[in-house]
């Protein structure tokens, strides 16, 4: 695919408004004919909230229209739901009767651990940590297809709305639908068409709920789908600290700015308070492929999307550690992620497994000096403290490659 930014058209977008009825919308989740794209955020409303949404349907008070995607994958079309998702989804539970309890699904979850000494599957288990309304639909396309697949230890019961509500309240739309002015590039199309609707995604405020940095950018990672799993592997969504996920792009832009750089000193310079906008133009300079001054270049078999055998070893290495090392800060995850992703991704080194019990003693100890001096601990996120992590990390993971 061609990602060149010497594009000459323009991508500008008609956009229809209209409504339906409840009932409507309710066909066209069931029937996939409008579904969530990758990067959308995970359902994060709670019942209260919920509830609050379908009472003022109920009393005819406004609510904000959803925002559809018109997206052109060549011999189909797909209908990207870009704001809305959380609304659509409390309407379909309302309409399925239920909601996810993801407290009583961690406390059982919780107690399979305890009782079992092998690792358990948990997506074995209706995982609704990770929960959306993709999950639901893929259980079924009806109401009863759906709930009779459903753990019911993991949901409460809600009031179900009932056929005349859905058929009497309506909820409105806007339908975007993207034009190309000037150019014949097939390529260069679709890639515009990416960029276009990430911007879209990333400038709406979802019914005021912010979202995270690392959601927001999600939507990014699609601007070149054949590094998707790269940017985001799927060891690192097992890896949590304090609940959120571990920020792989975050650790691959560092460690490929500290390469270009060539000085820990200059790492982060002139970013400290807009780190965000560093991993940005990072992502932006893996997915064109152009010469860059804050970055080196990824390994051949990265941007040949060769990468997942790597991905996966690094995986391994990651939760052998992690299985020893307690991840409580960002100084905890720093010190074992940066050293092991620099040798193992970037240079193609492995990790001396017979060494393994010497280097997790050497990462809890400097973990344990970091913690131990107040200023880091206070202000973990301050250039200086991030670069001697680093450095440190990369220091005594050297002695334990081959």
């Amino acid at each position: 695919m061609s990602l060149g930014k010497g594009r000459s058209f323009s991508m500008e977008s008609k956009v229809y408004y209209g409504e339906y009825t409840l009932e409507h919308w309710m066909n066209l989740i069931l029937k996939k004919n409008i579904i969530l794209p990758d990067y959308q955020r995970l359902f994060v409303w709670d019942k209260d909230k919920t509830e609050k949404l379908i009472e003022s349907i109920r009393k005819n008070e406004f609510v904000p229209p959803v925002t559809i995607g018109s997206y052109d994958k060549g011999a189909e079309r797909e209908n990207l739901i870009l704001d809305g998702q959380q609304r659509l989804t409390s309407i379909f539970l309302s309409f399925l009767g239920i909601f996810p309890n993801k407290e009583k699904y961690k406390k059982k979850i919780a107690n399979l651990i305890d009782d079992n000494d092998s690792e358990i599957d948990i997506d074995e288990f209706d995982n609704i940590l990770e929960w959306s309304l993709k999950k639901l639909t893929e259980k079924g396309n009806s109401k009863e297809q759906i709930l009779s697949h459903i753990n019911n230890d993991n949901y409460d019961e809600i009031p179900e709305i009932s056929l005349e509500f859905l058929r009497s309240h309506y909820l409105g739309f806007c339908y975007l639908v993207p034009q190309v002015t000037g150019g014949e590039s097939v390529d260069e199309f679709y890639s515009e068409q990416q960029r276009y609707y990430s911007s879209v995604f990333r400038n709406i405020n979802i019914q005021g709920e912010t979202l995270l940095p690392q959601e927001s950018r999600k939507s990014l990672y699609f601007l070149r789908d054949g590094l998707v799993d790269f940017f985001e592997p799927e060891f690192s969504k097992t890896i949590r600290i304090n609940d959120a996920q571990m920020d792989f792009v975050r650790y691959v832009a560092l460690i490929s700015h500290y390469e270009k750089t060539a000085n820990i000193n200059k790492v982060g310079y002139r970013y400290a308070r807009r780190m965000e906008k560093l991993y940005e133009e990072f992502i932006y300079f893996v997915a064109y492929g152009e010469d860059s001054d804050l970055f080196s270049s990824l390994p051949e078999y990265v941007i040949a999307e060769e990468y997942s055998n790597k991905l996966e070893e690094v995986g391994e290495f990651m939760g052998v550690i992690t299985n020893q090392i307690v991840l409580n800060s960002i100084i905890d995850i720093d010190l074992v992620a940066f050293g092991l992703l620099k040798y193992t991704i970037f240079e193609s080194k492995k990790l001396d497994i017979e060494s393994m019990d010497n280097l997790v003693l050497d990462l809890k100890d400097e973990i344990q000096s970091f913690k131990s001096d107040m200023k880091h601990t206070k202000n973990p996120n301050a250039l200086m403290h991030l670069r001697n992590r680093i450095q440190r990390s990369y220091e005594i993971y050297s002695r334990y490659m081959k």
